[in-house]
């Protein structure tokens, strides 16, 4: 079971929020995407919600975690159980975590107990790049894909020569943290290798006094590894290893977590070769993780998932695109619990097409059929359009289906399972508008997604007959004489049709603001966040509102050498995302970083 804060909540219990934002915004284009929606092919997509952010922009943000730095952005929702390292939970549109899929470096990652990602333990300062594309994508990466996908591309040398960067840095709560990367890249070569640590004292965890009124700690160390060769027309072949291990110390029955996650991934194509190529892709995760309770005792749950990836490319003109592939995931997991079910499989093949028709109109279909092992096939597909009515204005409409099968620990974990549960699935339609006039974007988005056989979790899940969501985003940015700002209000209505209840942790009104600026080597930047109340589920407190305020600033003292500072929770407001788990109290980061 990963990061058990709570029994229920292991057994599946996801965040199902909806938090649309800008909150890294020089690259939160809102025109067509170029490389997420088609892994790597150089095929163009039609304009949908979507959010890219930069490894320049990472650092603007000086965000110190990955949850950190998604907390707020546009269509997602994160929540915390309690600090840093604690299980953090990652949805889009208001679908459960369970429906994003999340892919490093190409690699499908996540829980195969717990059935979705937590990014706790994967550093930031690692990440090159980050791709988020919101809405249904299951016929292009996986049926299940129906909240969204999330790319997160590790760092690779991009400039002739070799570098150098890294950092030290110390703040509050007893936080120390250090990282070093070398990389080179000479003519059709190029590596990147990376080490870094951070550790901190933590705060309490948990507000019940029941369980232990103290601070909660982590430590991680973690190393990175990037090697690739390119040969004509996009021809590549590219290794790739990441590595963490963590401790993790908890309040309640759990006391302490030992975790280790390991990535690593080989890619190559054979680049185009007239009208056709070849890409491939073979890859493997694994999260071990021994969970010691109160008493000593310890529970391990160690999950592996492989993963196997082929598609053809097919060039049909100057504006059109035909991919077909098929794909085969592999879960295994080995845990202290007994399973009914340890072991399972899933085939699909998939169909794609890009095409531009009269230079106005992008569209993009696709279709996906999978065989999974325990539940049978499933069919699903996307249809996605975009239509240039100005040079300035662009309308976006589009529709799409999920398979969502569930977890193991939904199905099996004693306790808190039910091995009669069937796949969730899921149809969403979406409309949207989108104006950029210079350095000012507007984007307007309304969709609505019915989930028959929701499952609710907790100590009985079930599947019921159906929810409804539906929600609205309004976000804006601009980019102009040293200014970024950033600005996002989200509108979400859910409903379990079976109660009448609103969904788990699903704010109606949530938002953010972001601004930023530069004055020569100086710059400082502020963000506000926040959320109306929410549901808490069955078996749980309801959620308060809150809004948040964090300030940063930093001074380049030379082309390579800069000075960052940060406030968190400017105002030291007490608040939780998810109620009975802390969020940090005030504190400072200060850091010495050295080159990109």
């Amino acid at each position: 079971m990963k990061n058990p804060a709570r029994l229920p909540l292991a057994a599946g219990l996801g965040g199902l929020t909806l938090l649309v934002s800008n909150g890294v915004v020089a690259d939160n284009r809102l025109g067509p995407i170029n490389i997420t929606a088609t892994r790597e092919a150089p095929a163009v997509a039609p304009a949908m919600p979507e959010t890219v952010i930069t490894r320049e922009e990472i650092e603007r943000s000086q965000a110190r975690s990955v949850e950190d730095l998604l907390a707020g952005l546009a269509g997602l929702t994160v929540t915390n159980l309690g600090g840093p390292g604690k299980q953090s939970n990652v949805s889009i549109w208001g679908q459960s975590a369970s429906r994003t899929a999340v892919f490093l470096d190409g690699v499908r990652i996540g829980s195969v107990s717990a059935g979705q990602t937590y990014l706790e333990h994967l550093p930031l300062t690692q990440v090159e790049r980050i791709e988020i594309v919101r809405g249904p994508r299951s016929g292009q990466w996986g049926a299940d894909a129906g909240g969204g996908v999330i790319q997160i591309f590790t760092r690779k040398a991009t400039e002739n020569g070799s570098n150098l960067s890294g950092g030290i840095g110390a703040g509050s709560r007893g936080q120390r943290e250090a990282d070093l990367r070398i990389g080179a890249r000479q003519d059709a070569f190029d590596y990147s290798l990376g080490v870094a640590h951070s550790e901190t004292d933590g705060f309490d965890a948990q507000s019940d006094e029941s369980t232990d009124p103290d601070d909660d700690g982590y430590e991680r160390d973690s190393a990175q590894l990037q090697a690739g060769y390119r040969f004509g027309d996009g021809g590549h072949v590219r290794a790739h290893a990441i590595a963490s291990t963590a401790e993790v110390e908890y309040d309640g029955f759990y006391q302490e977590s030992e975790i280790e996650q390991r990535t690593i991934g080989l890619s190559a194509s054979t680049g185009r070769i007239g009208f056709w190529q070849l890409r491939a892709r073979a890859g493997r995760h694994i999260d071990d993780q021994d969970n010691i309770d109160m008493f000593g005792g310890t529970s391990r749950f160690d999950t592996q998932r492989d993963t196997l990836f082929l598609a053809n490319d097919f060039f049909l003109g100057e504006a059109a695109t035909l991919t077909l592939g098929a794909d085969q995931t592999d879960d295994e997991l080995s845990s202290d619990p007994q399973y009914e079910e340890t072991e399972r499989r899933n085939q699909a093949l998939f169909a794609q097409v890009n095409t531009t028709l009269a230079g106005k109109l992008d569209i993009q279909g696709a279709l996906r059929r999978d065989d999974n092992e325990q539940f049978g096939t499933a069919n699903t597909g996307s249809l996605d359009l975009a239509y240039t009515l100005t040079e300035d204005w662009t309308l976006t409409a589009g529709y799409g289906t999920s398979f969502t099968a569930p977890s193991f620990n939904l199905l099996y974990f004693p306790g808190f399972s039910n091995p009669d549960l069937q796949p969730e699935r899921t149809r969403t339609t979406r409309a949207g508008v989108d104006w950029q006039h210079g350095p000012y974007a507007l984007g307007f988005s309304a969709f609505h997604s019915k989930v028959r056989g929701f499952i609710t979790p907790g100590e009985n899940p079930e599947n019921i007959d159906r929810a409804t969501i539906d929600g609205a985003e309004l976000s804006g940015t601009m980019a102009l004489d040293g200014w970024q700002t950033g600005l996002a209000l989200t509108y979400l209505s859910t409903e379990d049709r079976k109660s009448g209840n609103r969904l788990p942790r699903q704010p109606r009104w949530s938002g953010r603001v972001d601004i930023d600026r530069t004055f020569g080597t100086f710059s400082v930047g502020t963000t506000f966040r926040g959320q109306s109340d929410s549901e808490g589920g069955r078996f749980a407190p309801d959620n308060q509102g809150f809004v948040t305020a964090d300030l940063r600033g930093s001074y380049r003292i030379d082309d390579d050498w800069r000075i960052e500072a940060r406030v968190e929770n400017l105002f030291d407001r007490d608040y939780q995302v998810v109620q009975g788990y802390n969020q940090a109290p005030r504190g400072v980061f200060v850091s010495l970083r050295y080159g990109r």
